[in-house]
């Protein structure tokens, strides 16, 4: 047994017993057919609960350890680990942003166990961040109507509840506020489509979500305040998401490498060449979730947690691009999951910022101006 991940691992077993021995069991090939439900198992399990305060009845973990969590999860089933994390980058931030104000919809999460999505902007190169394509107006009496539809949006087929982000009507209470409203899975006029056409990463439940003038009432919305206060809780968003998000795809690249060395593929040089980039980001993403955790303001960190995750993307191109050489020609032909979870791998490039939207900012940052992710 390679001595790779052991701490990410313990992570793993301590929040959720047994858990990654049953993704081992099933094997990566298995849990990435949607047809083996493994996100049900992991739902069941109370994997949606792990990062939700032990106060409100969750496990209580930590940024740090749950970037640890993510990693393991990532090397053993990658779809889990990109779905779970629009979870619980999500549940951990409604905890530290709003705290009591966030504790019934957090504990109804924890009794039920129920898995959030997230409506967000995915998937759509160069648009404004937090511009999912919804249309809100408000409702007669009180409350929201939604209308329009998010392709991507994950956990689709286990959700129990939608969170979108989207600007206050200008005719209702909440104009010039940022909202985060909350819709049910169960509600009326919210369907699910197929969407997801690629073979990788297709156990992430990756589809499409419609609303069809779905109200939401006010207790089902929370404003984030005007622009100025909105973008500070939006830091605090994004940070916890790009340190998730980054961790459980160094995860997904981290699973391929130790298959390199489980199989004795190549030299000596060879995998520790493979393995060593995605070491470090892992250790510079371990480093900003400690920050974070000992309360360092999330605007302060945002810069260097983006340029890690831009480094990341690069230390997983550039190990992946390793594994495929050294499992050679004939697991390409003959095997073509490992092609899959090459491809998997690669899509951190597609979450939100993407690269080339950051690089004036980063640049201006760097430069002495402010960082603004809106």
């Amino acid at each position: 047994m390679p001595n790779i991940l052991i701490t990410e691992r313990a992570v793993l077993d301590k929040a959720l017993p047994g858990f990654d021995a049953r993704l081992a069991e099933l094997g990566t090939a298995a849990v990435e057919d949607p047809g083996t439900h493994v996100i049900e198992e992991f739902r069941e399990a109370g994997g949606g609960n792990v990062l939700i305060p032990v106060a409100l009845g969750g496990g209580g973990l930590n940024c740090l350890d749950g970037a640890r969590l993510q990693r393991a999860v990532g090397s053993r089933a990658p779809s889990l680990a990109v779905a779970s994390t629009m979870h619980h980058y999500k549940v951990a931030w409604l905890a530290h942003v709003l705290g009591e104000g966030a504790a019934d919809v957090l504990s109804e999460i924890v009794g039920r166990r129920l898995l959030v999505s997230s409506c967000g902007a995915e998937g759509a190169s160069g648009k404004q961040l937090f511009a999912p394509g919804i249309e809100v107006a408000a409702a007669r009496g009180g409350g929201l109507r939604l209308t329009g539809s998010k392709r991507p949006c994950s956990l689709v087929g286990s959700m129990g509840l939608l969170t979108l982000l989207a600007p206050g009507p200008p005719d209702s209470p909440y104009a010039g506020d940022l909202l985060i409203v909350m819709v049910p899975a169960g509600t009326a006029g919210l369907r699910r489509e197929p969407f997801w056409g690629n073979h990788a990463l297709r156990a992430a439940q990756t589809d499409a979500v419609v609303l069809d003038d779905v109200f939401v009432p006010d207790h089902m919305i929370v404003p984030l305040g005007g622009p100025e206060q909105a973008a500070g809780r939006l830091n605090s968003l994004m940070a916890r998401f790009l340190i998730l998000i980054t961790a459980a795809y160094v995860g997904i690249a981290t699973g391929q490498v130790e298959r390199v060395f489980t199989d004795g593929r190549g030299q000596a040089g060879d995998r520790v060449a493979a393995f060593g980039p995605l070491e470090t980001v892992s250790a510079a993403v371990e480093a900003l979730a400690r920050e974070l955790d000992d309360g360092s303001p999330e605007e302060a960190l945002m810069g260097r947690i983006l340029l890690v995750r831009y480094t990341a993307q690069r230390a997983i191109a550039e190990a992946t691009d390793r594994v495929l050489e050294l499992m050679g020609g004939m697991s390409f032909v003959r095997d073509g999951h490992g092609v899959d979870l090459l491809a998997a791998s690669r899509a951190l490039a597609f979450h939100p910022p993407s690269e080339h939207t950051m690089r004036e900012p980063l640049d201006a940052w760097l430069s002495g101006g402010r960082l603004s992710l809106l």
